[in-house]
This record gives structure tokens, sequence and C-alpha cells, in this order.
């Protein structure tokens, strides 16, 4: 209720949209009820402040109408007082004239005191009047107050109104464009759909290709073993009547060479007979353990590489340091070494090493100085080897995924072959530009560098040898279409290059056989009869290669054995603590 609205009314907004339509699912009656309670719950708010103002209303008329009587009766009083005054000058007059002038005296003394009092209740009255007339602008500024809230609260429903006009446009909108992403995203499903089908008609396809393929590869590896088969017999045959001829001449030389045998075990083993059977000299190899070993071609000097970032050179026969004895230079723990087959173009042996500084080094034999340290690998290198066709070429595996070709007479990286797995092995195979290589993933893979201008390979042929990664790969000595491959999973594998690229023909296992380190390598003897291998439990395990069935069990030494090398004068093993053993027959 406000100023001018009689007592018991309301007012009733009520609320249209700009268009004069009802919002869509509402129907009128609803609408009504929902405006009628919002104006309920908007009026109840001020229904206190309306009541206060017209109690305030109602008390100012009454104090108005007490102060009006107030009034008449202080004028009434004051005409009284100017009687009485009148009186009373005429009672002082008459005073003296009798006793007349003491009755108006003392009526004028309760005049008075009827005026004094008069005086007081008027003050009084005017004071109720000023407290009315400050609870009634009280009550007009809160009215105002109230006004200008309810006219703030409708202008927020409005604004809310319109906001959900809106919100309904917008909805309708979202509603429209989920539609058409849905048709979109069903239809890039049946598109996807369609394309697994197609991808796996296509593998179909192609699995069925590479079956005809390998059938056909397996049929012309028969037609090449045959053709091999009766070219030896063809050569068999040839040589049968030289060999009758020069018999006597043989007997003659057979006796002067098992005198010679006799005479010295070594010289035994270059004739194949050797076999190791006995621990004969131990060397304390490297400070830490022993990851790699190699023998020089004629196999009188030893190298030891390990963890104390050297290669050290002994003497096979007495066990004594040899040469410069220590090659250094390596910043971090040595994981391979090799010598050269021959004397490279600046004469003399050399020596290559790769270790865990990511670098590839070349020393000299005699003196130990380092020729050349070939950078470019990003990570450790596990891996290098000797061209044994080119004494000035090498390669070496890494576990950046690559292997790279060197030329060592400049100290350059050639060639650069990116890997699907880390590289722990590598080796050339049947000629210079033949490169295999171990893998983290168990695969062996044969590299060809001329299929690509500038020494790049092209897709390899991949052997999948073993469930867990290979440690060592090596060429057999009497036959390089086969390789010899080990593994962490405490198995060896001679696999044939010539059967559909690649087959495994022999497995070399033993119960007491564990693999004794992550880049453990085996070796094979000479003469290609016999495989060794060093276990976890410190044996030295050797197999046949013709039947592979185990042979012996060798042993010496006291911690897992991690590398073994086989030369013209007989076998030699290392272990993880850096103990290296020379065998004897």
């Amino acid at each position: 209720r406000g100023p001018g609205n009689p007592v018991g009314q309301r007012r009733v907004f009520v609320v249209a949209s700009s268009s004069g339509n009802m919002v869509a699912g509402e129907t009128s009656a609803g609408i009504l009820a929902k405006l009628q309670n919002r104006n309920r719950v908007e009026v109840d708010a001020f229904r206190t402040v309306f009541d206060a103002h017209a109690v305030a209303q109602r008390q100012a008329r009454t104090l108005q109408e007490r102060v009006t009587a107030l009034q008449r009766q202080c004028a009434e009083l004051g005409e009284g007082k100017k009687t009485a005054e009148a009186n009373f000058k005429t009672a002082s007059e008459a005073a003296a004239r009798g006793a007349a002038a003491q009755d108006q005296s003392a009526r004028i003394t309760e005049l008075q005191v009827e005026l004094a009092a008069s005086y007081k209740q008027h003050a009084e009255s005017s004071q109720q009047v000023i407290a009315a007339k400050d609870a009634l602008a009280k009550c007009e500024e809160d009215l105002k107050i109230a006004r200008e809230l309810l006219k703030a609260v409708e202008g927020e429903r409005d604004d809310a109104v319109a906001r959900g006009v809106n919100l309904d446009g917008e909805l309708e909108v979202s509603i429209a464009t989920a539609q058409v992403a849905a048709d979109e995203a069903e239809a890039r499903l049946a598109g996807r759909d369609a394309a697994l089908s197609k991808a796996e008609t296509l593998e179909a396809e192609n699995a069925n290709l590479l079956d005809r393929l390998l059938h056909m590869k397996m049929q012309e590896a028969e037609k090449m073993n045959e053709i091999n088969d009766l070219y030896e017999d063809l050569n068999r045959q040839k040589k049968e009547g030289a060999l009758r001829a020069m018999a006597s001449d043989l007997s003659e030389a057979s006796a002067a060479s098992m005198a010679s045998l006799a005479g010295s075990q070594f010289d035994a083993a270059r004739g194949g007979r050797y076999f190791p059977t006995r621990k004969r000299i131990a060397i304390r190899a490297n400070a830490g353990g022993t990851h790699r070993i190699a023998l020089t071609p004629g196999g009188d000097v030893l190298a030891t590489a390990g963890d104390d970032k050297v290669i050290s050179l002994w003497d096979v026969d007495t066990g004594l340091a040899t040469g410069p004895a220590r090659l250094t230079g390596a910043t971090g723990a040595l994981l391979d070494c090799d010598f050269s087959t021959g004397p490279s173009d600046a004469g003399g042996l050399t020596i290559l090493g790769a270790g865990t500084d990511k670098a590839v080094r070349l020393w000299d034999a005699a003196s130990g100085r380092v020729r050349h340290t070939m950078t470019g690998h990003a990570d450790k290198v596990c891996a290098a080897r000797f061209n044994p066709w080119e004494p000035n070429r090498a390669v070496s595996g890494a576990h950046d995924r690559t292997i790279k070709a060197w030329d060592l007479h400049k100290g350059f990286c050639v060639a650069s072959i990116m890997c699907a797995s880390n590289v722990n092995a590598v080796a050339f195979g049947e000629g210079p530009n033949s490169i295999i290589s171990g893998h983290f993933d168990g695969a062996c893979r044969v590299w060809d560098l001329r299929q690509k201008p500038g020494g790049h390979s092209a897709d390899p042929v991949e052997v999948k040898t073993h469930a867990q990664h290979v440690t060592s790969v090596l060429v057999m000595p009497n036959n390089k279409s086969h390789f010899m491959c080990a593994s962490r999973d405490n198995t060896l594998k001679l696999v044939d290059l010539r059967r559909g690229g690649g087959e495994c023909v022999q497995t070399f296992k033993a119960t007491a056989y564990r693999s004794g380190s992550q880049w453990a390598n085996p070796c094979v003897s000479p003469c290609g009869s016999f495989v060794v291998a060093g276990g976890a439990d410190g044996g030295v395990f050797v197999w046949s290669v013709h039947d592979g069935s185990l042979t012996t069990t060798l042993r010496a030494h006291d911690a897992a054995v991690a590398t073994c090398a086989w030369g013209q004068r007989g076998l030699a093993t290392a272990d993880k603590n850096g103990i290296a053993v020379l065998w004897g027959a």
C-alpha cells in the first residue's frame, strides 16, 4: 500500500513479453498464478513498512487534534488571564477597600496556578507534536527507500524475463547444433568402419602375399641348395684324382705334422685338436668388472676392456702385461674392444674400443696412442667391429638405435643406419657391405650398405631369433653364411642366412646355463666345431656345434662370466670381478 492507495488494497504487477504472447509450454492460468505469487512475495516484504506508516499517520492526526484543543485552551486561558489581570487590577485597587479584595487575590493566585499548568501542558503537547513529525519524516524516508527497492526488484525481474527469453533461443540453437554434430559423428563413424573394413581386407591380402613370397623364397633357397650340392659333388669328383696322386706326399706331411703337434699344444690348436680342460693362468685384468676380451689374429696377445675405462694388454703365454700395457683416453666404462685383422694404412696393429662415453676410439697397439676419437652417437656404444676385408673401415652400434660406419683413416662417419630398436651387438657378414646387428627387441637384422646412395641402408632382412634382447652376434669362422647369436633368454642360436632370409638351424642351451650379463658374448673355436658361453654361476659352458649337445662345463670363476674369446692359442674368459682366465688343454 503506498500513498494514495486505500488501506487493504494491493498493487498487482502483470508482466507480458514484448510480443504479447505467453511463454511457450505454460497456460495463462499458470502464468497468472506465478505472477500473483511473485507479487504476493514482493508486497509482503514491504507490508510492515506500510503498516508502520499508517500507524504513524494516525498518531500524527491524534496529536494534531490534541495540539488544536490545547491551543484553544491556551487561547481561552489567555483571555482568562487578561480578564484575571483586569480583575486583579480592579481587585488590587479595591483591596484597600476591604475583604472582597482578599478573595479576588486568592482567585487570582488560583488562576495563575492554572495558567502555569496550562503552559506546562502546552509545552508537553508541543514536544509530542515535534516527536510525531520526526516519526512521520522517518516513515516517509523508509517509504521512499522501499519504493526505490521495489523499482530495482522490478527491473531485475524484467531483466530475468529477458534473459529467459534469450536462453530459450540459445537452447534451441544449441539443440540444432548438437543434432548437426551427431549427424556428422554418425557419418564419420560410418566412414571409420568402412576404412577399418578396407584395412582388414588389405591386411589379409598382405598376409597372403607375404606367405606366397616366403614360399617362393624357400623354393628358391632349396634350388640354390641343390645347385650348391651339385657343385660340391662336381668339385669332389674333380679332386679325387688329384688326391690319389698326392697320397704318398700327404702321408709324409701327416707324419711331420703329428710330430709337431706332439711338441706343442698351441701348435696343435692350429690343427683344430686343442680342447680346454683346465685353468692355466688367472689374471687380474680390470679394476671392477671386465665387459669384453679380444685376441690378436695370432692369438698371442689378450685385450681386456672393463669398468676401469682402460684396455689392458696381456701376453697369452705368461699372463704378464705386454706392449703399452694400458690403453687410456676413455671417459667411461668400455663395453667392447676388437683387434684389427691386419696393419692399417698407417702401419701396425690397431685396437678399437667403445663404451658408455658415447664415443668410439682407435688406439695404436704398439704405442698406446689414441689415433682417433669418433663421436656421433647419442647414447652408450655397446659394440664396435673392424671390417675384415677393409682394415680402415669399422662399424659401431649404440643404444641411440643407430649403426654407424666409420672411415678409420680420417676418423669420420661415412654411413648411418636408423634401427627400430637399441643396438646391442654388430658384426660383419658375408662381405664388406653386409652387417649383422643384434637388438634389444630380440631380433637380428642383416643390412646391406650398398642399397642406397651415401651408404644409407634400406629395409633389412629381419630374423626374430629370441624372446628377450640379443646380447651378441658373431659370424661362424668356417661358414660366413651362418652366424651365432646369444640372448638374455638363456639360449644361443645358430642362424643360416641362406634359408628363406634367415632360419635357426641349431639351439644351444643347458639346464644350469644362465646368461652372465647384459652384453655377454659367446665365442666359437677357430675350427667352428665348438661354441663357448659364460654363465651367471661362473661356469664356462662348451657345446658341440654339430649336434648342439653340451660337451663340458669348465669351472674357475667366482662371478658371472661376461665374455670369452677362442683364438689360435687357446680359450680365454673373463668375469664381472675383472678376473681373466687362460685355459690349457
